[in-house]
C-alpha cells in the first residue's frame, strides 16, 4: 500500500510538472489560447508567476526525494537494523546533559552508511580547565554511541555558542 501511494504521489508530481511547463509556455506565447485574454501583461504575469511556483516545488520534492533517508541502517546477523536520527540526537542529549556544566544544547546529526557525524552546539560555564571539559565531552559521546549502537563516530563537533560565567566561585577559585 505504501509503495502505491508513493506511485500516486509521484504521478501527481508529474502532473504539476505539465502543467507548470504549460502555463509558462501560454503565459509566453498568448495566441495559441484565444478563450481568455491573455494578451494583458497582468494576466500573463499571474499565470507565469502560478506556474513558476508549481515549477519550484516541483524542482523541490524532485530533489527530497532522492534525499537520504535520516536514519542509520545497519546489517545484523538478524537483519536489517534502522536507527532514527533523533534516536541518536537523544543518546547525545542524554550524555551531555550529565555534564553539570553543560547548560543549553542543540545536537543535529549526519550519516554515510555506518559512519557518522555529530554535531553540538553548548552554552557552558566558563572554568580554567575549558579545554578539558570540552575533551571529556566528546569522548563521551563518542564512547556512548560506540557502545549503545556500534557505530563508527567519524567527526564530533563541539561548538561553544556561549560561556557562561560561573557565580558560585566569585572568582577565587573555590
Amino acid at each position: 500500500m505504501d509503495m502505491f501511494m508513493k506511485f500516486i504521489f509521484g504521478i501527481a508530481w508529474i502532473g504539476i510538472f505539465i502543467l507548470a511547463i504549460l502555463g509558462i509556455y501560454i503565459g509566453m506565447f498568448p495566441a495559441y489560447l484565444e478563450v481568455l485574454d491573455f494578451k494583458s501583461l497582468i494576466t500573463r504575469g499571474a499565470v507565469a508567476g502560478v506556474s513558476l511556483v508549481y515549477l519550484l516545488l516541483f524542482i523541490e520534492k524532485l530533489i527530497t526525494l532522492f534525499e537520504r533517508p535520516k536514519e542509520l541502517r545497519m546489517k545484523t546477523p538478524n537483519g536489517m537494523l534502522k536507527i532514527s536520527s533523533n534516536s541518536v540526537n537523544n543518546i547525545v542529549k542524554e550524555v551531555v546533559g550529565e555534564h553539570p556544566k553543560v547548560r543549553n544544547l542543540k545536537v543535529k546529526n549526519k550519516t554515510n552508511g555506518k559512519k557518522l557525524k555529530i554535531f553540538v552546539s553548548i552554552d557552558i560555564m566558563s572554568s580554567q580547565s575549558l579545554s578539558d571539559d570540552l575533551n571529556l565531552i566528546q569522548q563521551d559521546i563518542k564512547d556512548r554511541i560506540e557502545s549503545y549502537l556500534d557505530l563508527s563516530i567519524t567527526e564530533i563537533e563541539l561548538r561553544v555558542t556561549k560561556l557562561i560565567k560561573d557565580k558560585s566561585s566569585n572568582g577565587r577559585g573555590d
